[in-house]
């Protein structure tokens, strides 16, 4: 995902009259709907190792945790800008100064550097660069609701990919203990499928957190471009 793929999926959401519902219910309903369609990924291997079990009690238990895996993703997702987001891409991140993609997966950090310099320079001295940078610009933008809504939308996509983060990576770690103990006691009928879960949910893991990233990324970049090109328009 880049700067004209977020472009393009705004420009669809647009057209299908969808950035409202999406502004409020995304970031909630994405977490809840995707907890609840990772944990059926177990059912198969769940309504086998309990075969005494009813498959719809395993389909409401399924539900029941789905939610609140969901709810787990929504309300602790924060947890993913400060230590992982604010590891590489903060001021001081160790991705900042890339200048290709690293692992060829997640967004460089040069352009944001740059601009983040940029905006830094308009708000200072008031504002200090390691701290309060993004919640000054985050202010200024706010101001007006026009600007925040073309700053705030890959936000709010970010939200959404960020909320299925500990969902997925809870579900991988279910399949892969599942798995483990299913080769201890001897059924080895579900090992394959279970370990395969585990592996696709890592895999999905990594390219949610790109997604997260580089809409966040993308977020960020028009936020302070926006503080930025405001500041010089007010100068002149």
């Amino acid at each position: 995902m880049d700067v004209a793929g977020t472009t393009k999926l705004e420009k669809a959401l647009t057209w299908l009259g969808m950035w409202g519902a999406t502004r409020l219910f995304a970031p909630i309903v994405v977490p809840l709907v995707g907890s609840i369609l990772l944990l059926e990924s177990l059912v198969p291997s769940a309504a086998d190792l309990f075969p005494g079990a009813p498959l719809r009690i395993i389909h409401v238990v399924v539900v029941g945790s789905g939610l609140l895996l969901g709810l787990l993703g929504h309300f602790a997702a924060e947890f993913w800008d400060r230590v992982f987001f604010e590891a590489w891409y903060g001021p001081r991140g160790k991705w900042l100064d890339s200048a290709s993609k690293p692992f060829h997966l997640f967004a460089s950090g040069g352009a944001l550097k740059s601009v983040r310099n940029q905006a830094a320079h308009h708000l200072a001295p008031k504002t200090d660069l390691a701290n309060g940078i993004y919640r000054e610009a985050v202010k200024i933008a706010r101001r007006q609701v026009e600007r925040w809504e073309r700053v705030g939308h890959p936000l709010i996509l970010s939200w959404a990919f960020r909320g299925l983060l500990w969902p997925n990576l809870v579900v991988a770690v279910l399949a892969f203990i599942a798995g483990i103990g299913s080769w201890l006691s001897g059924s080895v009928e579900e090992v394959p499928r279970l370990l395969a879960v585990a592996a696709a949910c890592l895999i999905l893991q990594l390219l949610l957190l790109a997604c997260y990233i580089h809409f966040r990324m993308d977020h960020m970049l028009r936020l302070y471009h926006d503080v930025a090109s405001h500041h010089a328009k007010r100068k002149s």
